[in-house]
């Protein structure tokens, strides 16, 4: 076909026209891509949560304080927050001050690392309430207040199990802190349920730092003729240790798995994953009905409670009992 002059200058320009238009919408829909991505990026940001924590420990190696901080890591990696540190506070002046200092900037968030934030949040809390103050253990008064403590039960149980099993004296102790004193009810009906005839010591001591007065405690027991001690500092159980390793006798790790220590004396450790309980403190947080108020239990489901694999003092029947007894746990068939 054969276009005329006047025709094809007729189709070009409509061709001009059409392309223009096409381009017009392609560079507003773009505009709009990149405007919607620029308000993405600023909410974001706008939506970083300001928080801190608190803690009256140091942060260096095997402190309760270095938990704090792995904390810090943990839930800065995986939420949109700004988590500031403040450690080393010692007295009622530091704490407050750190506290308000924090809530002047902003915070919306204050986390006590340990029971001993409770009193001082009770105090704080009626006059801020619209900040969230929790604390890993402890106790809650008012609704913007909320612990988060966990559930060893199960694991202290077979942890006691484990004792009663190597202990030949069948004298079995338990050493705690005394601010954080509890009993651990279910490591003694673990004992006994296993060793009836077993006898139970629970001492205390002032300092999850004093491996000192740690030692001289665990010394005092063993006088008593205890041979096998469930040690709950995980700062002066290095000290502990130690000191088995000297008597020839076993611990029970706590927090973390303690083995490393002296694999031939540390029969298992029940450990507490608590930087995990700083993200499920963030997911409640961001979840839509908030962080609850009173007490929350953490425990296996949620990661933070476990079990250390048993040392090479275990016969390998001994370790079969104690997996058949765990099964029969889970089954529903043992309870406690």
């Amino acid at each position: 076909m054969i276009y005329s002059e006047s025709q094809t200058k007729y189709i070009l320009i409509l061709s001009l026209l059409v392309s223009s238009v096409l381009i017009f919408i392609m560079l507003y829909q773009s505009r709009g891509i990149l405007l919607n991505d620029q308000s993405d990026v600023t909410k974001e940001d706008e939506g970083d949560l300001l928080m801190a924590i608190l803690t009256s420990d140091s942060v260096s190696d095997q402190s309760w304080g270095s938990l704090a901080y792995k904390g810090q890591v943990m839930i800065e990696d995986e939420f949109p927050v700004d988590a500031v540190l403040h450690s080393g506070l010692y007295s009622e002046e530091l704490v407050a001050g750190k506290a308000k200092e924090a809530i002047e900037s902003g915070a919306e968030l204050i986390i006590g690392h340990g029971q001993e934030f409770s009193p001082f949040f009770r105090d704080l809390a009626p006059y801020y309430p619209d900040v969230q103050f929790v604390t890993i253990h402890g106790t809650a008064t008012y609704s913007n207040q909320a612990v988060y403590t966990f559930g060893k039960g199960k694991a202290e149980y077979f942890a006691g199990l484990a004792g009663a099993l190597k202990s030949e004296t069948g004298r079995i102790a338990l050493i705690e802190i005394e601010d954080e004193k509890r009993g651990s009810p279910k490591f003694f009906q673990g004992v006994h349920h296993y060793k009836p005839e077993a006898e139970v010591f629970s001492q205390s001591v002032t300092s999850r730092e004093d491996g000192a007065e740690a030692v001289g405690v665990m010394d005092e027991l063993l006088k008593k003729g205890v041979d096998v001690i469930y040690s709950k500092g995980n700062a002066f159980n290095r000290d502990i240790i130690e000191r088995a390793k000297e008597e020839d006798v076993y611990v029970i790790g706590y927090i973390e798995d303690q083995s490393y220590m002296a694999r031939e004396y540390v029969l298992t450790s029940v450990t507490n994953d608590v930087p995990k309980a700083y993200v499920a403190i963030l997911e409640d947080y961001f979840s839509k009905e908030g962080i609850p108020g009173g007490v929350t239990i953490l425990g296996e489901n949620e990661g933070v409670v476990d079990l250390a694999p048993f040392g090479p003092m275990f016969t390998k029947k001994e370790l079969e009992f104690i997996e058949s007894e765990i099964k029969r746990h889970t089954r529903g068939k043992l309870t406690f």
